[in-house]
C-alpha cells in the first residue's frame, strides 16, 4: 500500500444497495484526467483545465451508446481527504452502474482501491493522525449513538497527547544516557543512576495511570441484544416501533406480517441495546412461515436476553412458552401486551400469572422473580404494557435492563479511550522501562550500563511512537487498514 501511493486508485465509496445517488471516487495524480476522459466530449470547459475545487453538471460515458447524467465534484491537492487530486463521481445509484462506472476509470489507467486505501493515504500524507484514521472505521461501523461518540472520542487525540509528553521525557532521558556515552572519557555524568531511576518510575507510573484509567474502545464494538419472542400478531411490531421510536416493522391485523428479523437501537436508561423483531412462532406447517421460524430459533441462541410478548386478550400459546424453555435463556422479560383492551373487571396481570403458571413458568408471583432451571439462574419480570398506548413501556425498559445485568453499554464517562493496539503499545513500553529501572539499580555510574539502557529506552520509544503513528509499518498499516470497508 505504501509503495503504491502515487498510484491512481478508485473505488465505490456509497453504501451497498439501490439508492437515488452513489458515489465513485478517484484519488491520485490521474484522478482528473481519467474522469475528463470519461466525460461526454462536446462540452465547452475540460476538467483538466478547471481550477480549484469546484462542482460539475456533466454527462459521463461508460458505453459507446451509453450516457449518464452525473456530477463531479473535484478537489484539487492538497486541499482533499487524501491531500492528492480527488475527484468524486455522484450518478445514480444502481448498483451495476456504479460498478460500470468504476470499471470504465480502470480501462483508463486507474486500479481498483484495497480496504481503507484512501484513509491510508490521508495518514501517510499528514492530513490525517493514526488515530484519526481508525476512527474513520469506527464511525462507518457506529450501530448507536454511544458507539459513535466513542470512535470520535477515539479521533480527538487525547490518548496521543498523553503519550507524546512521556515519550518526550522519555527522548530527553535517551539524550542524557547517550551524552554520557559520547563523553566517555570526560569526568562528567549527565544523570545519576538514582535520578535516572526516579525519573524512570515516575514515567512507568504515568503509563500505568494511563492503562488503568482509560475505558476500552472495543467494549463499545458491540451493544447486547434483546429478542422480541411470541405467538404471530401478538403486538411484537407495535412494540418494536414503540420501543424504537421509529417506525421499523410493518404492523398489521394479519398474523404472519414479519419475515425477516429487523433491528434496531433501543434506549434503556443511559444504556442502549439492541431490539430485534423477528416473525411470530407457531405451529404453521406453511413453508415460508417454517422457515420464518427456523430463523426466529437460530436468532434466539445468540441474544442477551427474550422479551416474551403475549396478547391479554388471548390465551397463552402452550408452544410458545414450551419453545421459550427450550432456548435456556437465563434472562427473561414477559411483555403483557393490549392491557387497554382487556376488561377492568379482570386485572390482565393476575390474569397472565395464571396463565404461565399453569404453562409451567412456576413461582411467578411478582413483577419480579428470579428462579432455578437446570443449575442455570432465571431473572423472568413480568410488566403489563400497551404498545398503542405506551402504558406500562417505562417498567419495561427498567425490567430490559436489569435482565441484561451488566451487560449493556454505558455511556461515556470523562476518561481517554485507547484501542487493543494502543493498549498493546504502552503496555511494551512499560515493560522496557522496567527493565531499565532494573539496570538502574544494579549500576554504580550510568556508563556501568548506558549502552543496556540506550536500547532498553530506544524500545520503549518506537512502541509508543507506535501509539501516536510516528513509527509505523507496512505490516501494522495492513493490519490497520485492512478493517475498512473499501471506498473509504
Amino acid at each position: 500500500m505504501i509503495e503504491r501511493i502515487h498510484e491512481t486508485i478508485v473505488a465505490i465509496s456509497s453504501p451497498p444497495g439501490h439508492s437515488s445517488v452513489g458515489i465513485v471516487r478517484l484519488s491520485g495524480p490521474q484522478a482528473i484526467h481519467i474522469v475528463d476522459q470519461m466525460m461526454v466530449q462536446d462540452r465547452s470547459t475540460s476538467l483538466t483545465k478547471a481550477d480549484g475545487s469546484r462542482r460539475i453538471n456533466a454527462e459521463i460515458s461508460i458505453e459507446d451508446d451509453l450516457r449518464l447524467p452525473a456530477t463531479l465534484y473535484l478537489f484539487r491537492e492538497p486541499h482533499s481527504y487524501t491531500r492528492q487530486d480527488l475527484v468524486e463521481i455522484y450518478a445514480p445509484g444502481s448498483p451495476p452502474l456504479l460498478d460500470m462506472i468504476s470499471h470504465q476509470a480502470v480501462s483508463y489507467g486507474a486500479r481498483q482501491a484495497q480496504p481503507g486505501e484512501f484513509t491510508a493515504r490521508a495518514f501517510l500524507s499528514g492530513a490525517k493522525t493514526l488515530a484519526e484514521s481508525e476512527a474513520v472505521a469506527g464511525i462507518i461501523r457506529a450501530e448507536s449513538d454511544v458507539q459513535l461518540r466513542a470512535a470520535r472520542r477515539l479521533a480527538d487525540g487525547s490518548a496521543t497527547r498523553q503519550v507524546l509528553a512521556v515519550r518526550e521525557q522519555l527522548a530527553e532521558l535517551v539524550a542524557l544516557i547517550e551524552a554520557d556515552i559520547d563523553f566517555a572519557e570526560e569526568p562528567i555524568e549527565f544523570i545519576t543512576p538514582p535520578q535516572l531511576q526516579t525519573r524512570l518510575r515516575d514515567l512507568q507510573l504515568e503509563l500505568d495511570h494511563q492503562m488503568n484509567s482509560a475505558q476500552a474502545v472495543e467494549q463499545f464494538d458491540s451493544l447486547p441484544r434483546i429478542l422480541l419472542f411470541g405467538s404471530p400478531n401478538v403486538g411484537k411490531s407495535s412494540l418494536m416501533n414503540r420501543l424504537s421510536g421509529i417506525s421499523r416493522s410493518i404492523c398489521a391485523a394479519a398474523a404472519g406480517t414479519t419475515r425477516d428479523i429487523l433491528s434496531a437501537p433501543i434506549k434503556l436508561g443511559r444504556c442502549e441495546a439492541i431490539l430485534l423483531d423477528a416473525a411470530g412462532v407457531d405451529q404453521s406447517i406453511d413453508q415460508i412461515a417454517a422457515a420464518a421460524r427456523y430463523m426466529t430459533l437460530s436468532e434466539a441462541q445468540r441474544v442477551d436476553a427474550i422479551c416474551l410478548v403475549v396478547d391479554v386478550t388471548q390465551a397463552v400459546d402452550p408452544h410458545v412458552v414450551e419453545l421459550m424453555q427450550q432456548l435456556n435463556i437465563g434472562n427473561i422479560v414477559i411483555a403483557a401486551n393490549k392491557c387497554d383492551l382487556k376488561p377492568n373487571e379482570t386485572s390482565p396481570h393476575h390474569t397472565i400469572q395464571q396463565e404461565l403458571q399453569r404453562l409451567g413458568l412456576s413461582g411467578l408471583h411478582d413483577d419480579s422473580h428470579t428462579t432455578i432451571k437446570d443449575s442455570k439462574t432465571v431473572a423472568i419480570s413480568l410488566c403489563p404494557i400497551s404498545a398503542a398506548t405506551g402504558q406500562g413501556i417505562e417498567s419495561l425498559q427498567s425490567a430490559m435492563l436489569d435482565a441484561l445485568s451488566g451487560t449493556t453499554t454505558t455511556t461515556l464517562s470523562q476518561a481517554i479511550l485507547l484501542s487493543e493496539r494502543q493498549r498493546e503499545g504502552i503496555r511494551q513500553a512499560a515493560t522496557a522501562i522496567a527493565h531499565a529501572i532494573t539496570l538502574c539499580q544494579s549500576a554504580t555510574e550510568t556508563i556501568d550500563c548506558a549502552d543496556l539502557l540506550a536500547f532498553e529506552l530506544r524500545e520503549a520509544l518506537e512502541y509508543l511512537g507506535t501509539v501516536t503513528g510516528d513509527i509505523t509499518t507496512e505490516d501494522l498499516l495492513s493490519q490497520i487498514f485492512a478493517n475498512f470497508c473499501i471506498g473509504k
